[in-house]
């Protein structure tokens, strides 16, 4: 998905005046030039991409950004504490793969790139509702499908905490596929509170998953080509793809593969494009993805 006008007026927005209350004026000029010059020169480019060079902006004039190592390390025990809750509910589901999809588009509520802060109580309260999510009935069996006849998978993940509910969903697709070979994909460096290595290890995902791999890169998302060759190798091989988020759908629909997506509308451009109310749960297909 190749960046629009409205995404470049929101990019401007969140990054023209992000930047440290105590920098000298002469360092917050030259930032905010280098902000509507990246802008200026993006088209082509998608939104993880762009994100990618305003986030290495900000390291260049102001140097370390914001560190969301521990804020990760809670979000992922917390979930990790409600994973039990989770299986039994997934085990007791008249569809547990309903049940289970439902989950994994909750868990992307803990996003740091979109809020300031995520609010426990409410994350508490998306799961308890997440039952009543719709979901097209057709979108599931399409997707029970594919995932059947499918050899290999590969699951693009998106953020912290959210990855507990994506390990939940991946032990499903294996009692629906025993054989399923499914690569997981992290973010190759660490970028606001996306899941890397490291928390993909905290969670056990190598308990569900055969293989789990970075992507190379430090953008919100995935971008065919323009991550690792590994990566790039993994999904060339797959039979089905599931992307999670905003972020991985911003970089990775118009992309022609068997790509499934799953996420909350978090921003207008989703909740516009997708015609829902804000944190609306959505599943579709590249296949089937709304023009705009």
């Amino acid at each position: 998905m190749i960046i629009n006008e409205y995404c470049k007026d929101c990019q401007i927005r969140r990054n023209l005046n992000k930047y440290p209350s105590s920098a000298p004026a002469f360092k917050i000029e030259a930032y905010q030039h280098g902000v509507m010059e990246i802008i200026a020169h993006c088209d082509g480019l998608s939104t993880p991409q762009i994100s990618e060079k305003m986030y290495a902006l900000r390291l260049e004039h102001f140097g370390s950004a914001k560190d969301y190592t521990e804020t990760k390390r809670h979000f992922n025990a917390l979930m990790l504490g409600l994973l039990p809750y989770m299986q039994e509910q997934v085990a007791n589901a008249d569809d547990p793969l309903r049940m289970a999809l439902q989950y994994s588009m909750v868990g992307n509520f803990i996003d740091f790139g979109i809020m300031d802060d995520v609010d426990e109580n409410e994350l508490r309260s998306k799961l308890e509702a997440a039952k009543y999510i719709a979901i097209d009935p057709g979108m599931i069996q399409s997707f029970s499908r594919e995932v059947e006849k499918a050899h290999r998978l590969v699951f693009f993940t998106d953020n912290c905490g959210e990855i507990v509910t994506d390990k939940l969903l991946i032990s499903v697709l294996h009692g629906l596929n025993p054989q399923l070979q499914v690569t997981v994909i992290v973010r190759g460096k660490p970028v606001v509170n996306d899941a890397t290595m490291e928390d993909a290890f905290q969670v056990g995902m190598q308990d569900v998953a055969q293989s789990v791999i970075g992507n190379g890169a430090g953008m919100p998302g995935n971008v065919i080509g323009a991550i690792s060759s590994e990566a790039m190798d993994e999904i060339s091989n797959a039979d089905v793809l599931v992307s999670k988020g905003q972020g991985n759908f911003e970089g990775l629909s118009g992309c022609g593969l068997n790509i499934f997506y799953l996420f909350l509308c978090k921003c207008d451009a989703f909740t516009q494009r997708f015609n829902v109310p804000r944190f609306t749960g959505v599943m579709t297909r590249e296949s089937e993805i709304p023009k705009v």
